[in-house]
């Protein structure tokens, strides 16, 4: 039980830390692949690209990233995609087991067979710990392309989204008592 509540943690951490990097991705041009509905990054609910994923990463969130990415100079735009470029096949496989790692725990648990969730989530949290941080390089690189201003942007959209999620956990909190 605390081993999968673990496995739990590192996955919303790291689906926290994926959603720039497919925001960043869904903004690309790109075709749907043959067979696949929506095409690239479009994911399910829950999952990155999809409602209800995870927002976060040390970028401040898929928003700052996206308002920040709005405002970058062209040369800044062609390092930034230089960048995703270099890492994407790095990336892809990355994610490709997350996914997979992700949707046989979903399966496991859909089927009734309970009898290896843990070592299911255990394999969830290590693929996504891998593409956390192959995220963060990604992400880290990119920081770096900013200016000043442009981090002070994101830093400044942290803390308010920091704020807001205080807020909402202190309303919960209030309506729990």
């Amino acid at each position: 039980m605390k081993n999968t509540f673990l496995a739990a943690i590192v996955v919303a951490l790291g689906l926290g830390a994926t959603v720039p990097f497919v925001g960043w991705a869904q903004d690309q041009p790109q075709a749907p692949r043959q067979g696949q509905r929506g095409g690239p990054g479009v994911g399910g609910p829950g999952r990155p690209g999809g409602p209800g994923g995870r927002m976060g990463g040390p970028m401040g969130g898929a928003f700052a990233f996206r308002e920040v990415m709005r405002d970058l100079t062209d040369a800044q735009r062609e390092q930034v995609r230089e960048i995703h470029e270099r890492h994407a096949d790095r990336i892809r496989p990355l994610a490709e087991r997350a996914h997979a790692a992700q949707e046989a725990i979903n399966n496991a648990v859909m089927s009734g067979s309970d009898g290896n969730l843990q070592a299911l989530s255990i394999e969830v949290g290590n693929a996504e710990a891998e593409l956390t941080f192959a995220q963060a390089q990604v992400q880290s690189e990119i920081f770096k392309v900013l200016t000043a201003e442009q981090k002070q942007k994101i830093a400044e959209r942290r803390k308010q989204m920091e704020a807001r999620r205080g807020e909402m956990l202190k309303r919960r909190q209030e309506r729990a008592q």
